[in-house]
């Protein structure tokens, strides 16, 4: 391709004839819009760089220069991560944000008047250029252009507002657009709790609940999205939002936004949703469960079958934060048959990747590469379902019935890492299922694919199908025989000594997994390769996940017959086991945790505790050995008073199993131990006990009274 007009039109840049330059940027102007090759071609001709240095000019000798500048950096940032690139290594942001400094000592909406057009195309190219992730925030919160944008924002909402219905005349769309461009630029700049609060202090929130009731559909829809990303895991905003008033109207903000959701506009819809969904997440929202239940959820659910523009891709990441983490929220989709319709939706696109010719309906036709299109859906359908189906069976059965299970397994072996990803977290959702729903999966074939990405070469591939197995090795020993002979516990041991957290935290869970109600000779094999040397590291990582791992890793060593539990004591040492216990069962004193939360101290108690319960359970050898320990002992005993009813339990257990007798020959020990715990005075903690909240504590203490009674010492 002849480059020669090109090259003409960048040496007419540097002309002294601004009638000369003015023509040129015009030119590029026309050239690139719309056109990926040829902002290519000016990219390498150089032309970013010089269209920086034009927005330096003073406006009153360069406007109309300063206005094609503007507007030919942000067609060249649109749609391109390296175009963007490009732009801002030209030092193009900064220019660009001076560039809407208002002249002082006159009305600001004459200010705007005075260059809107200017503004207008400077808003846009900083919509183009901060819609890249990586593009920086910095500049964007120095004091001068954090209040220059506000300013610009609250006026021209102001303005919008005061017009009652939107007006076509140039200057009211005009002023629309620039409103719209400054919100999507603050949508964009919302990345942290700092940002967030930096935003909402300068004053952005008031013009922006304005914008809501502007009129300009797509001021509206850019001002929603930018109430969605400062409220976003950010409860004190999310306050400030929901109370929050336009001028001359009472309606509350969330309000305006539950009649947004119930748009014609499939964008408007979906963003009001958006929002919504990440007030209700803050945990402050108005009457949350009814509003999102009847409002939000369905329209949620009815979105996924809209094939407008993006929102197929979209909806189904909404519809997963909505419902992760909530059992409430997981039944509520149930009961809408979202998970169905997610069905329906991951089927549609889970034909084979890049297939672009594929004649069958894929269900979105948008705009773009069908093939990248249906790689999204595809990953954000499995997303959602995963989300869907964490907490609730009856979800997971749902989701099996819709017939997921294929996709899934189809979903494991695409060339696409993000989409491998998104199956194995789906796969240890519906892996936590009862054995027979975990039965289907098995079934399906799902094991050699997650087996396959052990060796994936994405770390987090690798510790989601990690995590995804640790599920289906707890009751499956067909499941245990094919990761054994697959060599996986080699793998799984390599990962408990990654440095990578998460890969580490899986590596360990999936270890304890396969040792799960294993036999001697599976046992063997863990510890074969993972050594007890490194047990006793992981039992005092400073991770408390960690630490719990490895200790239902123990748990389930000494879980069985007397060779089992003898097999630990001589791995590990006999004093070192007793003082990893006596650590552990002191956990709030020893293990650095105050301040920590109590669920963190149960972690670590509990199986603590099991571990003297299952040595505990078959020769007396064990107990005299833990009971040699009168720290164990005194934990044990301080623990019957705890606050959480599976600690009481749990400790319930110990003194059941140290007040049971085997066999006649042990009755001399067994008086033993009934004297001391006696004299610690455990029968009188256990009468206290008769009254517990808890009916399982209630029904071990009338065990352990009878036990501890039964013998005449």
């Amino acid at each position: 391709m002849t480059t020669s007009k090109y090259q003409e039109s960048i040496k007419d840049l540097a002309s002294a004839d601004d009638a000369k330059r003015l023509k040129a940027l015009r030119f590029i102007k026309n050239s690139v819009i719309g056109n990926k090759t040829k902002k290519d071609l000016y990219i390498q001709l150089g032309v970013v760089q010089k269209l920086v240095d034009y927005l330096t000019l003073p406006d009153a000798t360069s406007y109309l220069l300063k206005i094609q500048a503007a507007t030919v950096l942000g067609s060249i940032a649109y749609g391109k991560d390296e175009n963007v690139n490009a732009v801002v290594s030209a030092g193009a942001i900064t220019p660009l944000l001076d560039a809407l400094a208002l002249r002082p000592n006159v009305p600001v909406i004459e200010a705007i008047r005075e260059k809107r057009k200017l503004l207008e195309a400077v808003t846009r190219a900083l919509k183009s250029i901060f819609t890249c992730p990586r593009t920086p925030k910095d500049d964007i919160f120095t004091e001068k252009h954090i209040s220059d944008l506000v300013a610009l924002l609250d006026a021209t909402s102001t303005y919008l507002c005061q017009q009652g219905q939107p007006s076509a005349t140039s200057e009211s769309l005009s002023f629309g657009m620039i409103a719209e461009f400054t919100a999507a630029v603050i949508a964009k700049c919302c990345d942290t709790q700092e940002q967030q609060m930096q935003l909402a202090s300068a004053g952005v929130i008031p013009p922006l609940v304005n914008l809501l009731h502007s009129g300009h559909v797509k001021a509206q829809e850019a001002a929603l999205d930018a109430l969605a990303t400062l409220c976003r895991e950010n409860s004190e905003l999310g306050e400030i939002i929901i109370h929050a008033k336009p001028i001359d109207s009472n309606q509350l903000t969330t309000a305006t936004m539950l009649d947004f959701v119930r748009d014609k506009c499939p964008n408007m819809r979906l963003i009001a949703a958006t929002c919504l969904t990440n007030l209700y997440r803050t945990g402050i929202f108005i009457e949350p469960f009814t509003d999102i239940v009847l409002v939000v959820l369905p329209a949620l659910v009815k979105l996924l079958k809209d094939p407008a523009n993006d929102i197929q891709e979209r909806a189904p990441l909404v519809l997963a934060d909505l419902v992760k983490d909530s059992e409430d929220m997981q039944k509520a989709a149930y009961d809408a048959d979202a998970i169905s319709r997610l069905a329906e939706l991951l089927a549609s696109v889970s034909s084979k990747d890049n297939d672009e010719d594929s004649e069958e309906p894929i269900g979105v036709p948008g705009v773009g590469s069908v093939a990248k299109r249906k790689e999204k859906v595809r990953e954000n359908s499995l997303i959602a379902i995963a989300a869907a189906t964490l907490l609730k069976e009856e979800c997971r059965s749902q989701a099996i019935s819709s017939k997921v299970l294929p996709h899934v397994v189809t979903a494991l072996q695409s060339k696409y890492p993000h989409v491998r990803l998104a199956a194995c977290q789906c796969a240890k959702s519906l892996s936590r299922s009862v054995s027979n729903l975990r039965t289907s999966l098995v079934d399906a074939g799902v094991a050699a694919p997650l087996l396959k990405l052990l060796q994936d070469e994405s770390i987090v591939v690798q510790a989601a199908a990690c995590g995804a197995l640790c599920n289906l090795t707890l009751d499956f020993s067909p499941m245990k025989k094919s990761v054994i002979d697959a060599g996986a516990i080699d793998r799984f041991v390599e990962y408990s000594r990654s440095n990578d957290s998460k890969l580490q935290l899986n590596g360990v869970w999936a270890l304890n997994s396969l040792l799960y109600k294993a036999d001697l000779s599976a046992k063997k094999a863990v510890m074969k390769s993972l050594t007890y040397d490194a047990l006793i590291e992981l039992l005092h990582e400073p991770n408390p996940g960690i630490q719990e791992q490895a200790l239902e890793i123990v748990r389930n060593l000494v879980c069985g017959q007397q060779e089992d539990i003898e097999d630990v004591i001589e791995g590990i040492g006999r004093d070192d086991l007793l003082d990893v216990l006596e650590c552990k069962l002191q956990v709030t004193s020893n293990m650095g945790l105050e301040g920590e939360d109590s669920t963190t101290m149960i972690s670590i108690l509990e199986p603590a505790l099991y571990i003297v319960i299952n040595m505990s359970s078959s020769s007396e050898e064990p107990r005299t050995m833990l009971m040699s320990r009168p720290n164990i002992v005194n934990s044990v005993i301080h623990h019957l008073s705890h606050e959480s009813p599976k600690i009481r339990v749990a400790a319930l257990w110990c003194i059941i199993n140290w007040t049971w007798i085997n066999s006649d020959h042990d009755e001399d020990a067994l008086v033993e131990r009934i004297n001391r715990l006696q004299a610690l005075g455990v029968e009188q903690k256990l009468q206290a006990m008769e009254k517990d909240s808890s009916r399982d504590v209630r029904d071990r203490v009338r065990t352990a009274l009878d036990q501890l009674t039964s013998i005449d010492t």
